[in-house]
């Protein structure tokens, strides 16, 4: 009875014809975990009630992708290799007050065939692990190193004619009074498990994602504002007329004059990849120049090769909003975003198994929560200190 009452609001919420008490009806139930795998099963039915060969509609997966990051919560699908019928396609977004529950692109996975009885949650679970959060060391033009979620939120120092100070919110500003002295270098570092937000002399803003760098200069002069980025960062570059702004990144360089861009260039990644959210920027690398309009993506493999595709822009930007999303990636690819972030190593018992992962997931819950998430798809966890092992 419960589950055919789930549908109906379900089928309501995504029709648009939910009345006000329908919605707190299903938030409520929605709020129970529960119901989570009732909640699953009505979403399955529905997605096969969608066209067998219907495609996966773009826009509504913007909208889907738009909604995660204004919302508290989200479950994510599965995705295996092995398909038993044809792939049909359904993005749907249940936002209910606050909660997010997505289901995208889901392949009915084959029946599992018997196994040994999983250990309990607790027994895997032997400790958890909190979330990431504002930590940095911002090292001088001397050498001398400060800890910034250590440091008072005051004027830290001065460097020439620039002030050094930390606001009240837990950024760091620089700011220049005066004439350009003589100018040095600081570089703010963030470790695994930290991200912080920084204010550059010429007025742009640049938040650095966990195990992230930014090299710059206390003062900008000349005719160029350079920096250099390992790691990833959001900029959002304060226009200067005749006088662009350059990140140097592996070998490549993005140049712009006013805007806001991504930059994800983490070595351990498969591709570095510039994602443009307003504005345009030439991205340059062996010669090879490619300008980008605002939602577009250029992405640099190992070969060098510069590639401009249509962007996620939500996606990707989804760490400085504060959640994960996750659109069709591998197992290892979910892992190596929850290392950096959790400050955790991930290591693999046998072979993962070919499947694909995607919704979104806050990035300020604790490890065990993101974990219990994940499985709720067919894979599962075991926590060991800050040793994680992916064992089925």
């Amino acid at each position: 009875m419960q589950e055919q009452r789930v549908m109906y609001l379900l089928q309501q919420r995504l029709s648009g014809n939910e009345t006000a008490a329908e919605q707190e009806e299903l938030y409520q139930l929605l709020k129970d975990e529960d119901n989570m795998e009732l909640f699953m099963a009505a979403l399955t039915d529905l997605m096969w009630q969608a066209p067998a060969n219907g495609e996966a509609d773009p826009a509504a997966r913007t909208t889907l992708l738009k909604s995660i990051t204004a919302t508290d919560l989200t479950l994510p699908f599965a995705e295996t290799l092995h398909r038993v019928q044809p792939i049909r396609w359904w993005w749907v977004a249940a936002a209910v007050t606050g909660i997010m529950l997505a289901a995208a692109g889901y392949w009915l996975l084959k029946p599992v065939a018997s196994v040994a009885p999983i250990p309990a949650v607790a027994q895997r679970y032997k400790n958890d692990i909190a979330p990431g959060g504002n930590k940095a060391i911002l090292t001088l033009g001397d050498g001398s190193k400060i800890t910034l979620d250590e440091a008072r939120n005051d004027t830290l120092g001065k460097q020439g004619n620039t002030s050094i100070i930390k606001t009240q919110n837990g950024q760091v500003l620089y700011k220049a009074a005066g004439a350009t002295t003589a100018i040095t270098y600081n570089t703010l570092t963030t470790p695994r498990g930290g991200q912080y937000q920084l204010t550059l002399p010429d007025g742009t803003q640049v938040w650095l994602n966990a195990a992230s760098s930014l090299h710059f200069p206390t003062s900008f002069a000349g005719n160029s504002r350079e920096v250099e980025l390992t790691g990833e960062g959001y900029f959002d570059v304060a226009p200067l007329p005749g006088k662009p702004f350059r990140v140097k990144v592996n070998g490549t360089e993005v140049a712009v004059l006013g805007t806001q861009f991504n930059i994800m260039a983490y070595s351990n990644e498969h591709v570095m990849a510039v994602t443009l959210l307003q504005g345009a920027v030439n991205v340059s690398k062996n010669g090879i120049m490619k300008k980008l309009q605002p939602g577009q993506q250029a992405r640099i493999p190992a070969s060098n090769n510069i590639t401009v595709t249509e962007a996620d822009t939500q996606a990707a930007v989804a760490w400085k909003n504060g959640f994960f999303i996750f659109d069709r990636a591998d197992i290892a690819t979910v892992m190596r975003q929850l290392e950096r972030w959790y400050d955790i190593e991930v290591v693999y018992e046998g072979t993962p198994r070919e499947m694909y992962f995607g919704g979104g997931i806050q990035r300020s819950l604790p490890l065990s929560r993101v974990l219990n998430i994940l499985e709720k798809t067919q894979v599962l966890f075991k926590i060991e200190g800050r040793k994680i092992t992916v064992i089925r």
